[in-house]
């Protein structure tokens, strides 16, 4: 079998690495931890172990190996915050996470956006468009899809963005540890796509000075929520979210600051508010959902740079102090 081990750096901003092995069963596999920034000349040698794996959807009958980082006497690495969201246990909350994750294409040379090559005087036209007149890069999108569906990783949706050349997926909800595995693989095969189609994938929270910048939205809900979400609970909630705010906005991406200046459809980083319908808020409450009286929260300070596992993890602590569960 052609297997391709793909795991996390030991970088702050998290990046992917990969190899590629020829072997018969999926088992353990070293390497060098030195060159990945979690070890070093001395005591390079760490270990991958397979967690989870998906059909490669570049090499018939090939596979994706999903690893772990640990040291060779299993002891997880100190960089693998995957192997702490999966030892909470969470399952009596059945929590359910659904992300929306932008990005944007950049000139491989030039490293701007590739929409500035329609000289944009302003946002407008981009968001959800169509016509080669306001729409950079659907033919990166449209093989980036067909990729998950080999992968067999699911999709709730694609979208251009506001930013021209900016894009969106969003995940369906899923079980915490796995909608962030998904994630991690998902953004592999994109950043795949980019090197067969000569273009590259920007993570950064603001690409550019003058438009939107780029997010991960967190859709969350436990099983308490989407059966009843009163006043008193969101307020509830709020009030954790509020408290955690300082500790947890340290967890939304590098560079933060220039991304959540509470314009361009952001709030302050520097402050936590939440509202109904409110996209210039840190959380918002959908209208259907404050209507309904149960359903879900959109938390909108993670940016598109989030490690998904750490976000997810500080939310569900977070989360336990509250009454909704």
């Amino acid at each position: 079998m052609r297997l391709e081990y793909i795991w996390l750096d030991g970088n702050d901003t998290p990046q992917l690495r990969s190899k590629t092995r020829f072997a018969d069963s999926i088992d353990p596999w070293n390497f060098d931890g030195g060159s990945t920034k979690q070890g070093d000349l001395k005591d390079s040698d760490r270990m991958l172990n397979p967690v989870r794996s998906y059909k490669d959807p570049f090499v018939e009958g090939g596979y994706l190996v999903l690893c772990e980082v640990c040291y060779h006497d299993g002891t997880p690495h100190e960089t693998n915050f995957r192997s702490t969201l999966r030892s909470l246990d969470a399952s009596k909350e059945d929590p359910l996470f659904g992300l929306e994750q932008e990005f944007t294409f950049l000139h491989p040379v030039t490293k701007q956006p590739l929409g500035m090559l329609l000289q944009p005087e302003e946002q407008g036209p981009y968001y959800c468009s169509v016509g080669r007149e306001t729409t950079v890069g659907r033919d990166i999108m449209t093989e980036f899809e067909k990729r998950c569906v080999g992968a067999n990783i699911p999709l709730a949706g694609i979208n251009a963005e506001v930013m021209p050349g900016q894009w969106e997926f969003q995940t369906p909800p899923q079980s915490p540890v796995r909608v962030s595995d998904n994630l991690w693989i998902a953004r592999y095969i994109l950043a795949r796509v980019s090197e067969d189609l000569g273009v590259e994938v920007s993570y950064s929270p603001k690409p550019h000075p003058d438009f939107n910048g780029a997010g991960c939205h967190v859709n969350f809900s436990t099983n308490k929520m989407r059966h009843s979400l009163t006043d008193l609970m969101i307020e509830d909630l709020m009030r954790c979210f509020e408290e955690d705010h300082d500790e947890y906005i340290k967890l939304c991406g590098d560079d933060i600051e220039s991304r959540m200046t509470g314009e361009c459809e952001t709030s302050d980083y520097q402050k936590f508010t939440w509202g109904v319908g409110d996209r210039g808020a840190s959380v918002r409450i959908p209208q259907k959902v404050n209507m309904d009286g149960r359903g879900y929260i959109e938390d909108r300070r993670p940016c598109a740079n989030i490690d998904p596992y750490k976000v997810v993890l500080s939310l569900l602590s977070t989360t336990k102090k509250s009454n909704v569960l």
